[in-house]
């Protein structure tokens, strides 16, 4: 690995060191050590046992990371409590006391340790803390305070050794007790000083936050990896879990995914699918290096925790070629909530764009398809999350979850697109039964249009389904009804193209393959094959040899990627490339035959069959 391919990420980071170490050593320096171990079994322990990593020892520090923010706080405020009730055996004198700086922020991760400015602000916040106690940084306090049984004193912005700005934090008080007064304070006071001392605050704080705000260097556009679309463009990252560990991860993940789906429904807005953001997960990347590489000028960022049946999100709506903040809010609700409170958000970021809402658009999308009762909501992110694993057992059990899903609530529309969705996946991507999986696509389906007949996806399902069953004319109403609604989806928009491709309209096939590749920059390898087979039919070879050889660098054992650029060569009377093309078809399915091609490709029209075939007898494969 490369300096400039360091791992990133942002993490929970818990520091401790003994306070007056050196002096306790040179008092009793093989008894202090022997305690010192003992104590350092104890906060290994209870790291392991919240879900954390003891990162290294050093001498009589500990540092370690955390997935989760509520874990990294718990572990510190366990191991203190019990560190207090272990020390009560000694004199004040020679207890050996920890202190304990929690920061969040991003690290580089090397040769299993960490390193940055996120493990050096938890060092310094350490050394602010009291002995015995803990000192938090105010990243940390924002994602905690008011869901832990703790309160917290205000330390305000401190100064420290080797850091630019003063790092805003906050003292632990273990016994939920609220900050203490300061002696004789009110022998002073006055009401015309308060007055006065609460301005300066004001205007201290202030000037603190000025100095100690993000900065941010903008993204380029010249530097753009695609063109900026011509209306307001927007990655949303994958929200951080806050929550206790990763069995949340799912349901982080699926509203992140519920965001983007419905932002895709405002057609003032241009969104860029899941599939590309999420290969950004676990990653800490800057904003305007996802700008840059997505082709976008707004990224959507932040996090949620989940914890005793309430949520809390944080959000914040990044202009990335200003590298300003448009928007930031927190929201607490009931986990009941979850539904408007997405609908609030998307409220939001519509506002912060000054996005005009089309006749039939609405801001609250999400509400549109939300079930009455939260389980077949989590059912349904279960399912979604097996999914996108992508390996047989996992399809499987994700069929379950979508189906636990429905029983719960019969009239889900989502939770019926997905295992419609599921079914015709069944049979296209991993070979079960057609005709029975067809089927019950059109089944879910066709409900799922009953209950929400302004979503696009069900109507692509059924066209598809209708095709590949040989119901042409319903198979073309369906694609032109999801065509009327408009979609921006990038996976409405390719399977949309998929049909189009194999329904005689190769020409607007390449239409819509490119604007789902161009709203899903890191798009599955497969769009590249029908993409390239649309090309080979409208006779534009040059351009399919292009494309299917871009996919072949991405997927050598894909074989619609060779068969498709055996039938280019022979088409442009390259024998000897059409043949070696050929070759590679029969050595990764060795029983190919055209006739089980002819069964399978679905095409619509006799003449497109008949142009495949051709070009494919020429390349040399076997009838």
């Amino acid at each position: 690995m490369t300096p400039t391919e360091l791992e990133r990420k942002l993490t929970a980071i818990f520091y401790a060191d003994v306070a007056g170490y050196s002096r306790l050593t040179g008092q009793d320096e093989a008894g202090t050590h022997r305690i010192l171990s003992g104590y350092l079994d104890l906060i290994t322990d209870e790291i392991e046992n919240h879900g954390g990593r003891v990162v290294h020892f050093a001498g009589d520090a500990v540092l370690a990371d955390f997935g989760s923010i509520l874990a990294a706080f718990e572990t510190a405020v366990a191991i203190q409590r019990e560190l207090r009730d272990r020390n009560r055996e000694f004199t004040d004198e020679n207890r050996l006391e920890f202190r304990i700086g929690l920061n969040l922020g991003e690290v580089i991760v090397d040769r299993n340790d960490i390193y940055g400015d996120g493990v050096n602000v938890a060092a310094r916040l350490e050394s602010l803390a009291d002995p015995g106690g803990i000192c938090v940084s105010e990243r940390v306090f924002e994602q905690i305070e008011g869901s832990v049984d703790a309160g917290f004193d205000d330390m305000g912005a401190q100064p420290v050794k080797n850091i630019a700005r003063p790092i805003r934090c906050y003292r632990v008080l273990l016994d939920g007790a609220t900050a203490p007064s300061r002696p004789g304070l009110r022998t002073w006071i006055t009401p015309k000083k308060m007055a006065a001392a609460v301005m300066a605050v004001v205007i201290f704080t202030g000037l603190v936050w000025w100095e100690s705000r993000p900065q941010m260097e903008p993204a380029s556009a010249d530097r753009m990896a695609l063109p900026l679309p011509d209306k307001p463009s927007i990655a949303v990252l994958p929200f951080v879990n806050l929550g206790g560990g990763t069995k949340d991860d799912y349901f982080v993940d699926g509203m992140t995914d519920d965001l983007i789906t419905d932002l895709s429904k405002v057609s003032g807005l241009f969104v860029i699918a899941r599939n590309s953001v999420f290969t950004y997960k676990g990653r800490a990347v800057k904003v305007q290096k996802v700008a840059e590489d997505l082709g976008v000028r707004y990224v959507l960022e932040g996090s949620v925790r989940k914890a005793a049946g309430q949520v809390r999100i944080n959000a914040q709506l990044i202009d990335a070629l200003s590298g300003t903040h448009v928007w930031a809010e927190r929201f607490d609700r009931p986990l009941d909530d979850i539904f408007m409170l997405q609908d609030e958000v998307i409220g939001e970021i519509v506002r912060a764009l000054a996005i005009e809402l089309s006749p039939g658009e609405r801001a609250s999308t999400v509400a549109a398809e939300a079930p009455p009762n939260m389980e077949a909501y989590e059912f349904l992110l279960h399912g979604l999350e097996l999914r996108s694993r992508f390996n047989w057992q996992d399809f499987l059990e994700a069929r379950k979850m979508f189906r636990k899903a429905l029983e719960h609530d019969e009239d889900y529309a989502r939770a019926g697109t997905e295992l419609g969705n599921h079914h015709y996946e069944a049979w296209r991507i991993w070979g079960e039964n057609r005709d029975e999986n067809l089927r019950q696509t059109i089944a879910f389906a066709e409900r799922a249009v009953e209950l929400n007949p302004r979503s696009a996806r069900p109507y692509v399902l059924l066209a598809l389904a209708h095709k590949f069953l040989g119901e042409h004319d319903v198979a073309e109403r369906d694609a032109r009804r999801a065509l009327d609604l408009g979609p921006t989806e990038a996976t409405s928009l390719a399977g949309l193209a998929d049909y189009l491709r194999l329904s005689g309209n190769p020409e607007q096939s390449i239409e819509l393959m490119r604007q789902a590749m161009r709203r899903d920059p890191y798009f599955p390898a497969f769009y590249l094959a029908w993409l390239g087979h649309a090309y080979f039919m409208v006779g534009q070879y040059d351009e399919a040899t292009v494309v299917l050889r871009r996919g072949i660098e991405r997927d050598t054992t894909y074989v619609p990627f060779h068969l498709f650029l055996a039938a280019t060569y022979a088409a442009k009377g390259k024998a000897e490339d059409a043949k070696r093309a050929a070759a590679k078809v029969v050595e990764l399915v060795p029983g190919f035959t055209l006739s089980g091609y002819a069964g399978f490709i679905g095409h619509r029209h006799q003449l497109d069959l008949d142009r495949d075939l051709t070009a494919l007898r020429k390349a040399g494969l076997p009838e």
